[in-house]
């Protein structure tokens, strides 16, 4: 309880460790300082995802990851840049906590909202709604953890050099996934399917010219594109399915799983640091390779999965809905509550007689609501209804 409200005290932990780990030069302190930071921005995070998947609408939560993705490859680059000199270092250390202190200041104000009152402690969603938090550790563990290794290990090129390939990249990656989303309505599922295409090419791409600095220039910005347009889309597919189920259950459940991956991906991290093999390059490449086919393959099963799944077409709309697809759906063409129980029932398979009596109105006002229904939906008979909707009617 008070996720958000408690936040406040997290950042100024935070704030503390950070000062204590640049003022007093003992190493006991800055190891627990170190800890402090940890835990407090572990808070930090959870609390501001559960803003992130539970509060926001689609055209918020697509922007906001967009723009916290590129912030944070930016800030990792002048990371790089500027801790070759002492000044450097301290104008970074500086930064961070600054940054803290700006975000202590955002929660200290936070007002409590009435948001909690849409969330359902108990409730579990679909079993399918699950899948979607699997693909979303393999993003986290080949983008973040995986793919990094295997192209920051090229000694050939400046690591500032590689790190503005891969976030031109990242950009591209941001500028392609707004087009296909927003301008053209691409569905969210189908621009996952390509991030994975392209990290299965950077893998290539890295196994057959390890050696070759173009290429690594080259590997370095296509797992780039990949690591924007996966940590979008899939973000945005968890926003999507969190806030429609209005499960803490489902929300809790994705903070842990992304914290195990995240500790699994350090494992892997520290194994592949000092990656100067050829072989060994290659087989953690090829092992990549081979999963990324395994989830190619299984795209047909996954792809039924999602379109059977309620919140699908909540993918193309400006916020969640919490009715089923079909009511949903013909709420789009500003039926009348009463048209919209009409038209469900004879898609049911009900007379008009029978919906008279159901809805407990004369047979003249249904045959009414029926053609003022049939003119907003631009069709003529109830065959044309019928097939206009028989993709909801399995569904729903």
């Amino acid at each position: 309880k008070g996720l958000l409200y408690y936040v406040k005290y997290s950042a100024a932990a935070a704030v503390a460790g950070l000062l204590a780990g640049i003022f007093i030069n003992d190493r006991t302190v800055s190891l627990v300082s170190a800890v402090i930071v940890g835990i407090a921005f572990g808070h930090i995070v959870a609390a501001t995802d559960f803003g992130f998947f539970m509060v926001m609408n689609n055209v918020e939560r697509l922007y906001s990851v967009s723009i916290g993705i590129l912030i944070s490859k930016v800030l990792f680059l002048m990371k790089l840049s500027l801790l070759d000199n002492s000044f450097g270092f301290k104008f970074f250390q500086s930064l961070q906590v600054i940054g803290v202190i700006i975000i202590l200041a955002c929660t200290w104000f936070y007002k409590k909202s009435g948001t909690r009152e849409y969330i359902v402690e108990g409730k579990i969603p679909e079993i399918k709604n699950f899948t979607v938090l699997i693909l979303a550790c393999f993003v986290f563990l080949f983008n973040d953890f995986i793919a990094p290794a295997l192209w920051k290990s090229n000694t050939e090129i400046s690591p500032v050099t590689l790190n503005m390939y891969h976030i031109t990249g990242v950009f591209l990656g941001i500028v392609f996934i707004v087009i296909l989303q927003r301008a053209f309505k691409i569905n969210i599922c189908y621009i996952l399917n390509f991030s994975f295409a392209t990290l299965a090419l950077g893998f290539v791409v890295g196994a057959l010219e390890y050696d070759n600095p173009g290429f690594g220039l080259f590997m370095a910005l296509v797992f780039g594109i990949s690591y924007s347009m996966g940590f979008i889309s899939i973000y945005y597919m968890l926003g999507i399915i969190s806030k429609r189920s209005r499960s803490m259950f489902f929300f809790k459940t994705g903070i842990i799983s992304a914290t195990v991956f995240y500790v699994l991906g350090f494992f892997i991290t520290d194994l592949l640091r000092n990656v100067n093999s050829v072989s060994l390059y290659s087989a953690v490449t090829i092992s990549s390779v081979i999963v990324i086919l395994i989830i190619f393959a299984l795209t047909p099963l996954l792809t039924e999965i999602f379109y059977s799944a309620e919140w699908t077409d909540d993918l193309y709309r400006r916020d969640v809905t919490y009715d089923t697809r079909l009511i949903s759906r013909l709420s789009e063409f500003k039926l009348s509550r009463r048209e919209i129980d009409v038209c469900t029932l004879l898609l049911e398979g009900y007379t008009m007689r029978q919906v008279s009596s159901i809805l407990n109105i004369k047979y003249s006002t249904v045959n009414t609501y029926c053609t003022s229904l049939y003119r907003k939906l631009g069709i003529n008979s109830r065959t044309e209804l019928t097939v206009m909707f028989s993709e909801y009617l399995s569904k729903t």
